[in-house]
């Protein structure tokens, strides 16, 4: 419907463009007095010019010049109550657009404002549980699985809960947490390693 909304109403505007261009009224030319003329011809003869002789004077009369009035033009004024009913038309249609537009941009704005909230909640809560699984670790301890033979820590860290142990790995050097998740199986491994980059990247974000 929109889309003949658009098509009917340029069609309008233009067929009442064309209508209102009126032709400009057409000169008409009146003779001087037609009859009359002819009898003050036949009671004042020509007059000869006496230097030329033969030759008689011809008085040059102007054309009167009227503008002929446009004759009036049936259904006129229904063509302008359609004209006016058009233009209406698309001054209203026009504004239901851009109320829609906004309320389309309101609508996305809502959403987009929703998703940052989401967004930074889950970030929250990832710094909080980081910062918490931090705590757990004490120095102490990290040195003791520091020192430790990798097979040997990689089979008491595996034991833990998810959390302990990713508290763990986060306190160990690089080098250490790499040669004791080395001597873990694989799909425990993997686990912890999406765990600590998950908490890595979410501390990054935050302080970006």
């Amino acid at each position: 419907m929109n889309r003949a909304i658009h098509i009917f109403l340029p069609l309008s505007l233009a067929f009442c463009y064309l209508a209102g261009a009126s032709p400009p009224a057409v000169a008409a030319e009146h003779g001087g007095g037609g009859g009359e003329g002819e009898e003050k011809q036949k009671k004042d003869p020509p007059k000869t010019d006496p230097d030329m002789p033969g030759l008689r004077k011809v008085q040059l009369k102007k054309a009167g010049v009227a503008m002929a009035k446009p004759p009036a033009v049936e259904g006129m004024k229904g063509v302008e109550t359609f004209c006016a009913a058009v233009a209406n038309s698309a001054a209203a249609t026009r504004l239901s657009w851009q109320e829609e537009r906004v309320k389309t941009l309101q609508a996305q704005m809502v959403i987009k404002i929703a998703e940052l909230e989401a967004k930074e909640v889950e970030v929250r809560d990832w710094v909080n549980k980081r910062e918490e699984l931090l705590a757990r670790a004490n120095g102490s301890l990290i040195a003791i699985y520091s020192k430790m033979n990798p097979e040997a820590a990689s089979a008491q860290i595996s034991a833990m809960d998810d959390d302990s142990a990713t508290a763990i790995l986060l306190k160990l050097k690089p080098a250490v947490a790499s040669a004791v998740m080395g001597q873990m199986n694989a799909e425990r491994a993997a686990r912890l390693s999406d765990l600590l980059s998950g908490a890595a990247a979410k501390s990054d974000e935050k302080k970006s």
